[in-house]
């Protein structure tokens, strides 16, 4: 295996959303994509010969990634454009129930005070794009909107700072995002001067002592 497949997992009844855009780097890293870029038709670079086998080495390609629980679903699909519209139609679920679980999840995802900023960027962000990919996208003041609502008890001077930064009364997913790493660096500085003071306090302390 090259290195294009380092970060790939086997498709299984529950990580379409996840499977889907890797397995599609993977087949443009291979120059193996035109059948389902395309559909049915035919390149007019490539002979019949030539399409026909491109279809077979991407579907090669794509079984290898597919779990065995699941496989028997295109075992015998010799097209690529017809077995990844089979995978996408049996497991992009796309129902009111899924969409519903997903945004739970999103309104669950609560910042605590002193978690990682940029980790919870990157939690928050991969729900929002799961909710796209079900064709289920936010525009950005109801994604800032939501991110905003996110934040712990915690963090009232972010809260504050995030409310007089509204230009019109207006949230941005960069105002959010800006006000957020902003104050995860200083409070960083504020710990480490906190830090420093009580060395000095504990020092002086003992010399007192002495």
């Amino acid at each position: 295996m090259d290195d294009t497949n380092g970060a790939m997992i086997k498709l299984t009844s529950s990580n379409y959303l996840i499977w889907k855009p890797r397995m599609k780097d993977i087949l443009f890293c291979k120059d193996l994509y035109e059948p389902i870029e395309s559909g049915s038709e035919k390149s007019e670079h490539k002979s019949n010969k030539q399409w026909e086998v491109l279809h077979r080495k991407m579907v090669a390609i794509i079984r290898q990634w597919i779990d065995h629980n699941i496989i028997h679903h295109v075992a015998k699909d010799i097209r690529a454009d017809e077995l990844w519209q089979k995978s996408e139609s049996t497991y992009e679920w796309q129902s009111t129930q899924n969409k519903v679980s997903l945004i739970r999840k999103i309104v669950n995802l609560e910042y605590k005070d002193g978690h990682s900023v940029t980790e919870h960027f990157s939690d928050f962000q991969g729900l929002v794009n799961q909710l796209t990919t079900m064709k289920l996208a936010l525009d950005d003041e109801v994604h800032a909107l939501l991110l905003f609502s996110l934040l712990s008890d915690g963090c009232e001077t972010l809260v504050v700072s995030l409310s007089n930064s509204m230009p019109n009364g207006q949230l941005t997913m960069d105002i959010v995002k800006d006000n957020m790493l902003n104050e995860e660096a200083r409070r960083k500085e504020l710990g480490i001067s906190s830090e420093s003071r009580a060395l000095v306090v504990n020092k002086s302390e003992k010399s007192w002592k002495r």
